[in-house]
């Protein structure tokens, strides 16, 4: 809603009427005229002049006094009780700082280190209790030889036993080993099976072929 202050001022410039003008036929000063038009109520004297100032000046603007009236009451009592802005609101939230302090450090090192810790055994728990790793580096998947022998080579766990066509083999220190496997037809298939001291084995196979001569 427009105030008493803007409909003055919009009134007296459609109609093309200068403040000095306004000042000449209504005898109100021209200082009191633009406070009047600003809604400006600390430049201005008590409520019962400004009353006078605003029937003197919509009389000569032509506008109805008892509606200009009106609205200067209720724009005065609006300026007297403005809303209320919340202090949540009217202030913006600050961040708490967080402070790095010689005890705080301190936990977060301890809490590092038993997280540490505890990965670790999980990890050993892991390595103990889950199949072991096995390495079949000769013969490859479907290799095709002359001869009738092939040796069997890999790795695994050091503590593993390994078995080649269920026959246990020897492990060196670092858990590698190597076996002589005899070929006896066209078709070998070479089971390799590295268990577990916990019983959890890993195996893998081979087909090796033998060149059939013509």
């Amino acid at each position: 809603m427009r105030s008493v202050g803007q409909l003055l001022k919009e009134t007296r410039e459609a109609k093309l009427y200068t403040l000095d003008e306004v000042e000449k036929s209504t005898k109100i000063r021209k200082e009191l005229l633009k406070a009047l038009e600003d809604d400006n109520y600390a430049k201005l004297p008590p409520l019962t002049f400004i009353q006078g100032f605003v029937k003197n000046y919509g009389k000569f603007l032509g506008l109805d006094s008892e509606k200009l009236l009106a609205v200067l009451r209720r724009d005065f009592e609006a300026s007297k009780h403005p809303p209320v802005v919340m202090e949540s609101f009217s202030k913006p939230l600050t961040k708490k700082r967080v402070f790095v302090t010689p005890s705080r450090l301190v936990g977060v090192v301890i809490a590092v280190i038993i997280a540490t810790f505890f990965a670790y055994l999980w990890f050993e728990y892991r390595q103990f209790v889950g199949a072991p790793e096995l390495l079949v580096n000769n013969p490859v998947q479907g290799q095709t030889v002359e001869v009738t022998s092939i040796s069997v080579e890999g790795s695994t766990d050091p503590d593993a036993k390994v078995t080649v066509n269920d026959q246990e083999v020897g492990l060196g220190p670092d858990g590698k080993f190597k076996e002589e496997v005899k070929l006896s037809s066209s078709v070998n298939n070479i089971s390799v099976v590295s268990t577990s001291k916990f019983g959890q084995s890993t195996k893998i196979e081979r087909t090796v072929y033998i060149k059939s001569s013509q």
